[in-house]
């Protein structure tokens, strides 16, 4: 029988592409997680990771693993909860935070998923982005927290925290409806070099405005930024006036007025990675159950949705 140990190295390693990210989640060092990983092929007689110099990639294999994994430690967690439920006070309250595109979208569909299985829980929700969720989350003052991470700025979670997949947030392109490009289903990032950009945050640090900078240069132009704003609602007002094209995450264009135009981008459309995450000594059925309904919101909410595809 394989060891639980080994195939929580695995998802994180998978999860995170890299042994060296891996071990600091998991506190171990490097050569343990490698070690680890290692044994863990030994004992299924596969390869499930090819090690490049530079990068990690998952197997066939791997990704079956992977996959398998995932529910097993779910139903392991939850087994565990139930047991330790038996014997102890069921939870009457459930604090949640989620930044601002995903307590709109996500997380009511999510949360009246868990008030219909527990109709006398409290249920609290702030809104709040990460730097604010992930101490009260180590805290203990919140029970989940809905967190953003993308290739460019793997999440760092506190000690104490973990995090689960819940979505992947493709980016999209708002521009408006008179623009050239506006009848075209799909659009090449580099067909936008020479237009005026409209960014979140201009220095760069926003993990959204990470991504479109990464993006734009993949493609051979450095975007000419000419208005920022941290609030999409604005940005699409301004893609809609004409001002500029902005790349907005599939969350943030689902409810975009109808005088602007969203587009998916042509090839493998950068995207931001929501995830949830949960203290691993308070964890129970109910924040796992959080999640579950999460991933199932987030089905509803792929790019393109219906109203995301015709002209404005």
């Amino acid at each position: 029988m394989l060891d639980v140990r080994l195939l929580q190295t695995f998802r994180e390693v998978a999860v995170r592409g890299s042994f060296t990210e891996a071990a600091s989640a998991l506190s171990y060092s490097q050569p343990a997680v490698s070690q680890q990983i290692s044994r863990l092929e030994r004992e299924l007689g596969v390869t499930l990771l090819e090690r490049g110099s530079r990068s990690l990639s998952v197997t066939p294999a791997g990704r079956v693993l992977l996959e398998r994994t995932e529910a097993v430690l779910q139903q392991l967690r939850v087994t565990v909860q139930d047991v330790r439920a038996a014997g102890t006070q069921t939870r009457t309250c459930l604090r949640v935070a989620a930044f601002p595109s995903a307590a709109a979208t996500l997380l009511p569909f999510a949360l009246r998923a868990v008030r219909d299985a527990h109709p006398l829980l409290d249920l609290q929700l702030e809104i709040m982005e990460d730097f604010e969720s992930l101490p009260l989350l180590a805290a203990g003052r919140l029970d989940v927290a809905i967190v953003l991470e993308s290739d460019l700025q793997p999440l760092d979670a506190p000690a104490g925290v973990e995090t689960m997949a819940v979505h992947d947030d493709e980016m999209l392109v708002a521009l408006s409806a008179d623009h050239p490009l506006a009848s075209q289903p799909l659009i090449d990032l580099a067909a936008l070099r020479e237009e005026p950009w409209l960014l979140t945050e201009v220095g760069g640090t926003c993990a959204d405005t990470n991504i479109v900078l990464h993006s734009c240069r993949a493609a051979g132009f450095e975007p000419n930024v000419r208005l920022e704003s941290e609030d999409y609602p604005a940005l699409l007002g301004l893609a809609a006036a004409g001002l500029g094209v902005a790349l907005i995450p599939t969350l943030a264009a689902t409810h975009a007025r109808s005088d602007v135009v969203i587009r998916r981008l042509r090839g493998q459309p950068p995207a931001r990675r929501i995830l949830a995450a949960v203290p691993k000594a308070t964890a129970d059925a109910v924040s796992d159950a959080v999640v579950i309904a999460l991933r199932d919101a987030a089905q509803g909410f792929t790019a393109p949705a219906p109203r995301l595809s015709a002209v404005a």
